[in-house]
């Protein structure tokens, strides 16, 4: 098993299309194929199944996938570490983050800033907690830059730029008759159990700023603190739950659904405390993510 043929799998599942992902991995399909069937048969098991001209996971590349996930977001990591010991003088950057940009937004921005930079010799430190938590070290002067939702912390030294939206969906257990849809409203499950995030977190705000727009009052059974738990009470069928997907959902038997022309998400937001002097590394990053944001806005307007 190689990075390669890792990084190949993880394209090729975001996407559901071997063409699609061969061409942003810039390689050739017959390469992309190639580089799957020699993984499939160094596991054991096959990772995709075709029906026609659609592509799906098959139950084990589904339980697979996080496991990928993870291992090239540790390698990020690694190789960050790596350049801070070999680069000491040229800047550390101490990240928070919240859990459910970890898997994906977190590595591309990293990547796409070390080449935009053109080496990588500045390093990263990394803290995953919730977005309360993050801020308030961010205030301290600890973390240097927060990814995260917009907060409800208030503080005139922090500023902001958003960066990307964020999808929420809802999740139900596999058994759920909700988990056939291909798409939900809110009518279809005003009246369910909730499983909820606790008060205070923006993913409270935004689920309950959906209710309210609605009228309803939702049945909440359980208050949870981050969405791993969320997605296990649920996978006990406890309840569902509106949360981001992340890669662990697989492995709690849940099945997370769009919303109805996918209309709920939230945006996710670079945070820098300006009362603190900045380094020559963070006011390099901080220029990036505002070049970063302008591409993909420019992207999303053509």
């Amino acid at each position: 098993m190689t990075l390669q043929q890792l990084r190949y799998f993880v394209e090729t599942a975001r996407t559901l299309h071997f063409t699609k992902a061969a061409e942003n991995l810039n390689i050739s399909q017959p390469s992309l194929s190639y580089a799957i069937s020699q993984l499939s048969k160094r596991l054991g098991v096959p990772l995709f199944k075709k029906e026609g001209i659609n592509v799906s996971l098959t139950e084990y590349g589904e339980a697979f996938l996080p496991y990928a996930e993870s291992a090239l977001n540790i390698l990020v990591q690694g190789e960050a570490q790596l350049n801070k010991m070999y680069y000491p003088s040229n800047g550390n950057i101490n990240l928070g983050y919240i859990y459910s940009v970890s898997f994906d937004a977190i590595p591309q921005l990293i990547d796409e800033f070390y080449i935009y930079r053109g080496n990588r010799n500045i390093s990263f430190s990394f803290q995953v907690n919730i977005t309360e938590f993050l801020m308030k070290k961010l205030i301290e002067g600890s973390l240097d830059v927060v990814m995260a939702p917009c907060s409800g912390v208030v503080n005139e030294c922090i500023e902001s730029i958003p960066l990307f939206e964020q999808e929420l969906y809802l999740v139900v257990y596999n058994s759920h008759p909700l988990a056939k849809y291909t798409s939900v409203t809110i009518d279809d499950f005003k009246n369910e159990r909730f499983i909820m995030i606790k008060k205070g977190t923006d993913l409270f705000y935004q689920t309950n700023s959906l209710f309210k727009k609605y009228n309803i009052i939702p049945n909440i059974f359980f208050e949870v603190d981050e969405c791993n738990s969320m997605a296990s009470f649920v996978g006990a069928q406890l309840g569902i739950a509106i949360m981001p997907k992340i890669p662990a959902l697989d492995s709690y038997k849940v099945t997370a659904i769009p919303f109805q022309d996918r209309t709920v998400n939230r945006t996710i937001r670079i945070f820098w405390n300006n009362s603190i002097q900045h380094s020559h590394a963070l006011k390099s990053f901080l220029n990036f993510c505002k070049s970063f944001r302008s591409n993909k806005s420019a992207v999303n307007n053509t």
